[in-house]
């Protein structure tokens, strides 16, 4: 028996909205290339999909896939540059070059139509992010828009799972080994997800919510996200969503850092003085490994996790190929041998490691280049005395940079377009780049929203505290 039904309806429900609540071209195009990476990282076959129906270049899912990356690509062409916009020649660079190597690095990759097609699709996903997305969210209406997709996409995705799991019912739930997995396919990819889409239900709860009802809703909408995360045991997952809150209030003002630091205290000492809530907290943390008779402190529980069992397995063959890598997308096949688990042998679990093994020191050394000229653009933002929506506009960008960096750390998806979670992250870090290069304090007049009728052009929100 499949449950079919839940992801027809999930569908439905985002076609309709694309249609009906979103009037902007390319925020549809995006929305629906956002839809097929959101198939694809649901348990499929749970679902009624068939291997053959997702698996290989030329399956049907897939060609609708490369068909709405080019439709996105498309739009994001036709998205003209804003006057004032002021571009980092410097970035552009890196991120060029980055792109290059992994193109050349097909070259001497063991597959190179493999290779070729992978480097080819981050690259036309990479350009739709920086000329798009880029561009779009130069205009703050534009930004309030696109946290609107996914402040539904939460409401959407996430709530139905959990009311199912708490009510008993269960049907179309994934679970895996135990763990809650909700619509997805594993409890990682669910932890990444709400990690990535929480700064947006907070920025919801914050300018849009006017109303005490709706205020509540938000709170709702958060309490479930971080009750899914407790049943997922992810944590990967929890710890980059507790990442991003604390970036988001930290971004905000001053006033928040001191009372997200004060909440932070107040729920170590909880957890500090009840027994019953520190047994669980390491219960949750070494996930397993407390029963172990090995494992006695930190460095023998380190020892025991899967992932240090691959990453020091595959360190040595990766600095052998320090200069060149094996070619984009090929590292990862060298796991194997260190794992005994399929399912996690698939992937590295860390975005840094991978790059590294895929395209050596050069490729490394330019993404953390990227990361740092885009961190340092985020630390312009956070000195910056702007407006109140503005604040919490750029506080939902930098916060999933930050969180999305972290988590990648463990996880393999930054470099894959087919996975959801790449989409969101960089669609974020051109958002970084994108109120750098408005500069509200220069910049007074509003930007109007591209593409989107006057009717739609001035949703309701907060813009002062």
């Amino acid at each position: 028996m499949t449950a079919a039904p839940v992801l027809i309806i999930i569908v439905a429900v985002f076609l309709w909205l694309l249609r009906y609540r979103f009037r902007d071209n390319f925020l549809r195009a995006y929305g629906l290339f956002f839809l097929i990476l959101l198939i694809y990282a649901t348990n499929k076959e749970f679902y009624g999909i068939s291997t053959a129906m997702s698996d290989g270049a030329f399956s049907p899912l897939s060609l609708v896939r490369w068909g709405l990356l080019l439709i996105f690509v498309w739009y994001a062409w036709q998205i003209k540059k804003p006057a004032s916009f002021k571009t980092d020649t410097g970035l552009i660079t890196m991120v060029m070059l980055l792109l290059c190597d992994m193109m050349l690095s097909s070259v001497y990759a063991d597959s190179f139509s493999y290779t070729f097609m992978r480097a080819a699709s981050f690259a036309l996903l990479t350009f739709a992010v920086m000329r798009g997305t880029g561009f779009y969210f130069f205009g703050s209406l534009n930004c309030i828009h696109f946290f609107r997709f996914y402040y539904y996409t939460a409401w959407i995705v996430i709530v139905p799972m959990m009311v199912m799991l708490l009510t008993g019912i269960g049907y179309g739930v994934t679970i895996i080994m135990g763990q809650y997995a909700g619509i997805f396919g594993n409890q990682n990819m669910y932890g990444t997800f709400s990690a990535l889409i929480t700064p947006y239900v907070l920025f919801h709860w914050r300018t849009v919510a006017q109303k005490r009802w709706e205020k509540w809703m938000d709170l709702g909408l958060l309490a479930s996200i971080f009750a899914g995360l407790w049943y997922s045991g992810s944590r990967n997952g929890l710890t980059s969503c507790l990442l991003a809150v604390t970036v988001y209030f930290f971004v905000v003002n001053l006033q928040s850092r001191i009372k997200i630091l004060a909440a932070g205290a107040c729920l170590v000492a909880v957890f500090a003085v009840s027994p019953t809530l520190n047994s669980d907290l390491i219960k949750f943390i070494r996930k397993g490994t407390d029963k172990a008779v090995q494992v006695t402190d930190f460095s023998s529980q380190v020892a025991e996790e899967k992932r240090y069992e691959m990453w020091i397995g595959v360190w040595p063959m990766f600095w052998k190929q320090k200069l060149t890598g094996y070619g984009f997308a090929s590292s990862h096949l060298l796991v194997f041998p260190f794992t005994k688990d399929e399912e996690a042998g698939r992937a590295l679990h860390n975005s840094y490691l991978e790059i590294f093994g895929d395209l050596g020191l050069p490729g490394f050394l330019l993404l953390l280049s990227i990361l740092y000229s885009v961190g340092t653009k985020a630390l312009v933002l956070i000195r910056q005395r702007s407006e109140y929506l503005e604040r919490n506009i750029n506080a939902v960008f930098i916060s999933i940079f930050v969180a999305g960096s972290a988590n990648a750390f463990f996880e393999s998806w930054m470099f894959s377009v087919g996975n959801l979670t790449s989409l969101m992250y960089w669609g974020t870090i051109a958002g970084v780049v994108a109120r750098w290069a408005w500069r509200p304090a220069e910049v007074r007049a509003p930007q109007p929203a591209i593409g989107m009728k006057p009717e739609l052009r001035y949703p309701a929100v907060r813009t002062q505290p």
